[in-house]
């Protein structure tokens, strides 16, 4: 079963520290784990269209009339971390308090949302957010910024593989022995 404290533990491995029982017991890692994980996690999921994160919603719209030369206002969900887009494609700002301004009606909107649950996360985003956490704990716990310079490079590897397979989900493959779609290319 996965959890935060497993997730923090491949981190930790990574860098040398010792490993945790809980993000609550009073060890300088896991203190640090605690501080970290999160806000580390969030980071991530804004940082790609993660298919697991993604979630098509219908906005709640709002009684009070936008601002500048929007036409209405819409009410983003209490977990949305990001709006990708709308399904009409229309363009779209997003203010303080969560609300979302656009001339779209409805709004319809493909959004990234905060999974806390690591159950639910894909084998490939763990490895990329025990590698985030490694990095950022290689100076505080470990006093190294060689080993932060490498946890990083090892970070930007493993988000590189993780966000080309997760984008590659769902597309289908062409066959290029296809005669109609060779005639079409040339």
């Amino acid at each position: 079963m996965r959890s935060a404290v497993s997730i923090c533990n491949k981190g930790l491995q990574y860098v040398g520290g010792s490993p945790i029982v809980s993000l609550e017991e009073k060890t300088r890692g896991a203190e640090l784990c605690s501080q970290l994980y999160a806000q580390v996690c969030d980071e991530l999921l804004e940082a790609h269209h993660w298919s697991f994160a993604t979630r098509y919603v219908r906005l709640p719209s709002l009684p009070e009339a936008p601002p500048f030369d929007f036409s209405h206002a819409y009410q983003l969900p209490a977990d949305c971390i990001g709006v990708r887009q709308l399904q009409d494609s229309k363009p779209f700002e997003v203010v303080e308090g969560r609300i979302l301004y656009t001339d779209s009606h409805p709004a319809k909107a493909i959004i990234t949302v905060r999974i806390t649950d690591p159950n639910l996360y894909p084998a490939m985003f763990i490895e990329v957010l025990a590698r985030k956490l490694a990095a950022e704990l290689a100076v505080p716990l470990m006093n190294s910024s060689k080993l932060e310079q490498s946890m990083y490079s090892k970070f930007k590897e493993a988000f590189a593989r993780a966000a080309a397979v997760d984008g590659a989900e769902g597309v289908q493959q062409i066959d290029e022995s296809d005669g109609w779609l060779k005639a079409r290319v040339l």
